[in-house]
């Protein structure tokens, strides 16, 4: 299992395919599983792609903040002895990959975000209330509610589709837990801004038309 340790935690991370390196940096309740799809669409890159503080394989104690999960992503380039790389951050990593542009200007040729932009006052009380209600709530049941933030209407329309995912989400063996992503909702609130004039690579903001959560004119 390739993991290494970092101030108070066992940082995972996965690899895939070869070539020119590119980082993957999950969101929010996300690990590298999120990016399943993308070997096979990805020929000629290699993929790296961690496990944030607060998910999948990632074990830690302690505080969780989101400063230390971007140097935790500057530490992995270390550990993995590259110089520079691409990277995408999807979601909240969007938000680590601009502040590891920002802090490290010099490891990171290019930025793209996905869905990644500021959170409104509605979109923090979204995120507190599933932080809230992750305790009490079946998971099956929370996976349901969080679908309405993340898909398409087309997703819904099959009650069989609907109910398969959720019982799978649920399933998932390194499924983030109710604490883990409590804290890492406290840590987006407590989220420092991203000072985007050290930045030196060249930023691709992409934001879907109907995201519900990073609308264009959220996206940074």
């Amino acid at each position: 299992m390739p993991e290494f340790v970092r101030s108070g935690a066992s940082i995972h991370y996965e690899t895939a395919g070869s070539g020119p390196q590119l980082l993957l940096i999950a969101g929010t309740a996300s690990d590298n599983a999120s990016w399943g799809p993308l070997p096979a669409l990805l020929p000629g890159r290699q993929l790296i792609m961690p496990d944030n503080r607060g998910s999948g394989r990632t074990r830690m104690e302690g505080p969780l903040t989101l400063p230390d999960m971007v140097e935790d992503c500057a530490a992995l380039l270390d550990h993995l002895e590259l110089d520079t790389v691409d990277v995408v951050g999807h979601s909240l990593g969007g938000y680590l990959a601009l502040c590891l542009a920002a802090t490290h200007p010099a490891r990171i040729h290019r930025v793209v975000t996905l869905g990644a932009g500021t959170l409104d006052s509605k979109a923090r009380v979204l995120f507190r209330d599933l932080a809230r209600l992750y305790f009490t709530t079946p998971p099956e049941d929370w996976f349901r509610l969080l679908y309405q933030w993340l898909f398409a209407l087309p997703f819904f329309e099959d009650e069989a589709v609907i109910a398969a995912a959720a019982a799978s989400s649920a399933a998932y063996p390194y499924r983030q837990s109710p604490s883990d992503f409590a804290r890492q909702v406290a840590a987006i609130d407590n989220a420092p801004p991203v000072d985007l004039s050290t930045i030196t690579a060249p930023i691709l903001a992409v934001s879907g038309e109907l995201d519900l959560l990073a609308p264009p004119a959220a996206v940074a």
